[in-house]
């Protein structure tokens, strides 16, 4: 399957410094081949606004399940997710980004909310902090040009743009991406 973003485009929007990668040695426990090569060839945005890494991910460091994840799994004895293969990779505002090193599908647990699915994938996650940051200054006023801003036509040209590339990942009315969106309809204000 072709990736959905490569390291090009990641750094036609994000300097190559934001950009984590992580050597062998820390993608080892990694099973997830796709994901093993993403973290290692292309990486994923570090930056104070959408998407930020944990200092774990940051540090190569990396911890795969454990007592952690048994804790929230106990906390959702309903959620139908087996947490046990499952690495933090960072946050969306407070919502935690999580991704199953098995299957390479990548979680969301709110901070008011259950576990639900963000991407499909690792790529497809980077694939929409992209898509993010090149309608930037169309939502936010300190990146805008002087054409000004166009809030409401971003939301919809990133809400498709979404939709095209993994449509699995809008289905969820309750997903961390709706507020995200939200937030861009309102200038970065809630």
């Amino acid at each position: 399957m072709i990736p959905l973003i490569d390291r090009t485009m990641m750094e036609s929007v994000f300097s190559a410094h934001e950009l984590v990668t992580l050597d062998d040695r820390a993608l080892a426990a990694i099973a997830h081949e796709p994901t093993r090569t993403f973290l290692r060839e292309v990486g994923l945005p570090d930056q104070i606004g959408w998407f930020e890494a944990t200092q774990r991910l940051l540090d190569g460091d990396l911890q795969i399940g454990g007592d952690p994840w048994q804790a929230v799994s106990r906390r959702y004895p309903s959620c139908p997710f087996d947490m046990s293969a499952w690495l933090t990779l960072g946050g969306i505002a407070l919502d935690d980004v999580i991704v199953d090193t098995v299957t390479g599908a990548v979680y969301s647990i709110p901070e008011d909310g259950a576990p639900h699915l963000l991407n499909t994938s690792i790529d497809a996650l980077a694939y929409f902090l992209y898509a993010l940051e090149e309608e930037r200054p169309e939502y936010d006023v300190e990146a805008s040009t002087d054409e000004g801003v166009d809030p409401e036509g971003a939301e919809r040209r990133l809400l498709f743009r979404m939709r095209q590339a993994d449509a699995v990942a809008m289905e969820n009315p309750e997903s961390t991406w709706f507020f995200v969106l939200r937030y861009v309809r309102n200038l970065l204000q809630d």
